[in-house]
């Protein structure tokens, strides 16, 4: 074995070390200060939030799991005590299923020993699904909420409520946990009754599955997501219920290409309108519009015509400032001319004026931070970071030799 390979091998086995070390004290703290849990519910939830304590330091796409719970496992198998065996009892029902056999296994043994079972132990594994609905905003559809009620034998059901958040490619942005179906539904809809446009709907169980697991597919590869802590400390739980559903049905298909020449008809639609045409021929006003109809086609679920407030804040404030390198003076024309966009595409859409109007105060509200942002170079996403330093070099863009001489100089600047 060569000197390097023996250094790696040698930091492999101290970072497993730390890592058991680590993991066998949060065993003992977590057995030490557990609540006892009333029921089975209970010690699920407790369960997942302790595996959900793990996420925050995950990659995308990395299984958390994999990692931390087989040596979490092993050191509360050392601990040898009655609230290690409730730990056992309760993480084995709500892990991933290829752990669950390792800790069947370390509780068997634990029980061996004598310990007692929790008395919840029985009613594990007990829950099945019983119905589900979706709850949809169809004015400005930012999200919708996906809601299913579970129910074990001789116990009152709960329902686990999942927001999947268009905005963020579809992520599960927050999860509540409530009583039945039925009280749900008739709380959100007393509390929605003034709002139009929201629509609660009974949904298929394997629709519901297949929603969700997309959604928590996208969580799990989005980095550092903007997620509620309810989300973490729930996500093990969720994955569990969700596995208790009818699988094989694909989630709905809301991504529709806008192709080049739609995209072109939509912005001469949008010049000849009521709301448009004051911009007709005005190059830099018609630029704004080509932009708000990429942005839409390319990046905003919906499309090009659905403007929500916070469609038109992420287009202002992060979208045009990663994207977009133009003169400081025609990022002042962006407002006027988005005002008069989503106006349009509000039209189009059916918005009601009440929520239409909440979409264009938004334009003026974002209009500092946009201004900021678009001169902000913290802010440019890599293309357009490089562009304006190309632009600030003198570098004819239109002549890919100079281009390619420059991209050498920049990386080897980047390098540096």
């Amino acid at each position: 074995m060569s000197a390097t390979r023996a250094q790696q091998s040698s930091r492999a086995r101290s970072d497993e070390a730390e890592l058991a070390e680590l993991l066998a004290g949060l065993a003992k703290l977590a057995a030490e200060t557990a609540p006892e849990p009333v029921d089975a519910l209970e010690a699920e939830q407790w369960a997942s939030s302790l595996i959900g304590m793990m996420q925050t330091s995950g990659l995308p796409g990395e299984s958390i799991e994999s990692v931390f719970v087989p040596p979490l496992i092993r050191a509360f198998e050392d601990l040898c005590s009655e609230e290690a065996l409730a730990a056992l009892r309760a993480i084995g029902a709500i892990c991933a299923p290829e752990n669950k056999e390792l800790i069947r296994g370390a509780g068997d043994r634990l029980a061996a020993t004598g310990l007692a079972e929790p008395p919840w132990v029985e009613r594990l594994g007990q829950t099945e699904p019983t119905a589900a609905a979706l709850m949809c905003e169809e004015a400005f559809d930012d999200g919708v909420s996906v809601m299913v009620e579970f129910a074990e034998p001789n116990a009152n059901a709960h329902t686990i409520g999942i927001y999947i958040d268009h905005n963020l490619g579809g992520i599960v942005k927050d999860v509540f946990l409530a009583g039945s179906l039925t009280d749900v539904r008739d709380q959100l809809q007393r509390q929605t009754a003034g709002e139009a446009g929201v629509t609660i709907r009974d949904l298929d169980l394997a629709e519901a599955r297949a929603r969700v697991d997309a959604a928590l597919y996208m969580l799990d590869h989005t980095y550092d997501p903007p997620i509620t802590e309810d989300v973490r400390s729930m996500r093990a739980l969720m994955a569990t219920r969700m596995r208790l559903l009818p699988e094989g049905l694909d989630p709905p298909e809301d991504h529709v290409d806008v192709t080049p020449e739609e995209r072109d008809a939509l912005l001469e639609d949008f010049l000849s309108s009521p709301e448009g045409r004051t911009w007709h021929g005005d190059e830099d006003a018609e630029d704004v519009a080509g932009l708000a109809i990429e942005f839409g086609a390319d990046y905003n679920h919906g499309g090009p015509l659905r403007w929500s407030p916070v469609v038109v804040e992420l287009f202002m404030t992060s979208w045009l400032a990663r994207k977009v390198t133009r003169e400081p003076e025609f990022f002042e024309r962006v407002p006027d001319v988005l005002c008069d966009w989503v106006a349009y595409a509000g039209r189009r859409r059916g918005v009601g004026s009440a929520p239409l109007r909440e979409a264009l105060g938004a334009v003026d509200t974002y209009r500092a931070e946009m201004r900021h942002s678009v001169n902000d170079p913290e802010a440019w996403g890599p293309a357009k970071a490089f562009a304006v330093a190309a632009l600030d070099a003198g570098v004819d863009l239109t002549d890919r030799d100079e281009v390619e001489r420059f991209i050498g100089r920049y990386n080897d600047g980047l390098a540096a």
